[in-house]
């Protein structure tokens, strides 16, 4: 029972994609080439937020914490000068 409900909701998700998309009025390979482009760009920004995101974080909150604090060593470039 609990199958034929998953199933059933995923075929009405995948109905209210292609309606939504208008992919219900091309053809399978159109399909498949729109699909294999939002598949490559919604990886890309996956990818991207992974990699990056962190560390903006970082940095944002590097920059808070000057301007809460006033460290001079985090003001130019966000990271900690080398004292020599």
């Amino acid at each position: 029972m609990f199958t034929s409900a998953l199933l059933r909701w995923l075929q009405r998700k995948r109905y209210q994609y292609e309606v939504t998309f208008s992919l219900y009025m091309l053809t399978p390979a159109e399909k498949f080439i729109f699909n294999s482009f939002l598949f490559i760009f919604l990886s890309m920004i996956v990818i991207a937020a992974s990699l990056y995101l962190p560390q903006h974080i970082h940095d944002i909150a590097l920059r808070a914490w000057f301007y809460y604090a006033g460290d001079d060593a985090v003001a130019v470039s966000g990271r900690h000068k080398v004292e020599s």
